[in-house]
């Protein structure tokens, strides 16, 4: 067990969105890791339904130990950002409302972080099925694979990790982009030097409720690639090789779900519009140096 005034320094952020039950089994699930280390829980919601907010709130009032704001963003990014903003401690565990941590998993989560050191995310493993997640490595066709032992990973799996709230608030989630957020951040981190770790005891399980993106997702999709390939980490082949290797692949994809492939071209090139629209506030976000660790 740590000490007293460490235990306080942790918030848990829960971005939650239209779902009360979800969110529910969440909190129950964060009280019974709460007999392990001390950590208060910051709920972000951002449902546009009266009702439903009504719902939500009754859910929260069942917990003491939760506090809940309500903000109007649209998507994950912005959700992110405003759990930073609202919360108060040194640390934030970030903690998706379609999760149910271990009763150890904070407690893990944290120790991970403790013992290393510099700018760092670590990121705990969830279960979604009969598979865990683990940290990924972008293949050159610009699709992702599980990390071998001692690889550096490109990215970390969102749905449960541990970082600073001042390396969140200097370090913003990009609220311009629908999907793709954990790889936007693996790419952001790595461009400043920031250690990306993964904690495997610390683990969760997801519910068995998926979210499926049709083919539009490619926009946020090459957004991402290239800006990591283009902006944040400059690799002139690689970004080659999303272009040409990338976009057969997604074709393909395209093809096989059905009559989707003008849809894929559209999205395509939405998403380098937007790169070249965004290109001044990236370089400046990528740009802007990290607060001393």
């Amino acid at each position: 067990m740590i000490a007293e005034n460490v235990m306080t320094s942790v918030s848990v952020v829960i971005p939650t969105r239209n779902r009360p039950e979800k969110l529910q089994r969440c909190l129950t699930a964060l009280a019974r890791a709460r007999g392990q280390i001390e950590f208060d829980v910051v709920v972000c919601d951002s449902t546009p339904d009266p009702d439903v907010r009504r719902k939500v709130a009754e859910v929260c009032s069942g917990f003491g130990f939760a506090r809940l704001r309500f903000h109007d963003g649209n998507n994950v990014a912005a959700a992110r950002n405003f759990c930073a903003r609202s919360a108060e401690t040194d640390l934030i565990v970030n903690v998706d409302d379609d999760i149910q941590v271990e009763p150890g998993a904070i407690q893990r989560l944290f120790d991970a972080y403790e013992a290393a050191d510099g700018h760092r995310v670590v990121a705990g493993s969830v279960r979604w099925g009969e598979r865990w997640s683990c940290p990924v490595v972008m293949r050159s066709i610009g699709y992702g694979r599980a990390a071998a032992p001692g690889e550096s990973p490109d990215f970390l799996i969102g749905a449960f990790f541990i970082y600073a709230r001042k390396l969140a608030l200097a370090k913003p989630w990009n609220e311009g982009i629908r999907t793709s957020d954990d790889r936007f951040m693996g790419a952001l981190w790595r461009s400043n030097g920031v250690r990306l770790l993964f904690e495997p005891s610390a683990r969760a399980v997801h519910d068995p409720e998926h979210v499926k993106y049709g083919v539009e997702h490619q926009s946020s999709h090459i957004y991402v690639n290239l800006f990591d390939a283009v902006i944040a980490n400059p690799r002139p082949l690689r970004a080659l090789s999303y272009e040409l290797l990338g976009f057969i692949w997604g074709a393909k994809g395209a093809i096989r779900s059905g009559p989707n492939l003008l849809r894929f071209f559209t999205a395509w090139g939405k998403g380098h519009r937007a790169l070249l629209r965004d290109y001044r506030y990236l370089s400046r976000l990528v740009a802007d140096r990290l607060p001393p660790p």
